[in-house]
């Protein structure tokens, strides 16, 4: 994961758009909180910023 977050900074999409979460089947809630959590972030950083830059 560090890898990969290293290789989004370099090129300019930004790391802190992936995350990984370890978790069960039987941990619904949890799943819930973290796709959440997720969503947020995400809204908060705005569209890919590569996407936008070819336009």
């Amino acid at each position: 994961m560090k890898y990969i977050q290293t290789v989004l900074d370099q090129i300019g999409i930004g790391g802190e758009r992936i995350q990984m979460f370890h978790m069960s089947s039987a941990m619904g809630g949890a799943f819930a909180d973290a796709v959440t959590r997720m969503t947020e972030r995400i809204k908060e950083l705005g569209p890919n910023p590569v996407k936008n830059s070819k336009q």
